[in-house]
């Protein structure tokens, strides 16, 4: 019987039902940058071989980016692999960057949980005013409402990691 690994917060995928849920958010994620390699690749190839660009290509990539970082958030958070700079803090006393650390936590929470909040209001306004993107028509209501579940899955995270410290 071999022992199981030891998990430190940030250092890998949660398991149960969180896991397969990031299991198949880096899948999604990964799909979709792959759609968007092809589209870029078909672009290119069209407007230089064929001096015919694909039509669309550029609403398809900004809405395809969109969801691939939305995507990616909730797995960052959950992970603690936000962006960080310790110049300063570094130097701190472990009490308070601690302290510091729980204050950045409960920010993060906010921002996101604002952030899901109104991707979701707007997420009902363009599906209320019909808004679509110029060119391929995508819907836009749609793509929104998906950011916004993204990013309360993202506040969720910051909320788990937040009771995990």
């Amino acid at each position: 019987m071999s022992a199981s690994p030891t998990r430190t917060p940030g250092s890998g995928d949660p398991g149960g039902v969180a896991g397969v849920l990031a299991w198949g958010l880096r899948l999604a994620a990964s799909l979709l940058l792959l759609v968007m390699m092809i589209v870029t690749f078909v672009d290119v190839v069209g407007r230089y071989v064929f001096n015919a660009p694909l039509a669309g290509a550029y609403e398809l990539t900004e809405v395809l980016l969109a969801l691939v970082v939305f995507i990616g958030l909730p797995i960052v958070t959950f992970r603690r692999e936000h962006v960080t700079v310790d110049l300063v803090t570094s130097r701190l006393p472990a009490v308070l960057r601690r302290g510091l650390a729980v204050l950045a936590g409960v920010v993060v929470l906010l921002v996101l949980a604002v952030l899901a909040w109104r991707l979701g209001l707007l997420a009902i306004d363009f599906t209320e005013y019909g808004d679509t993107t110029v060119n391929l028509k995508i819907p836009l209501g749609p793509v929104a409402a998906v950011m916004a579940v993204l990013a309360a899955l993202s506040a969720l995270a910051a909320l788990l990691v937040l009771f995990r410290r």
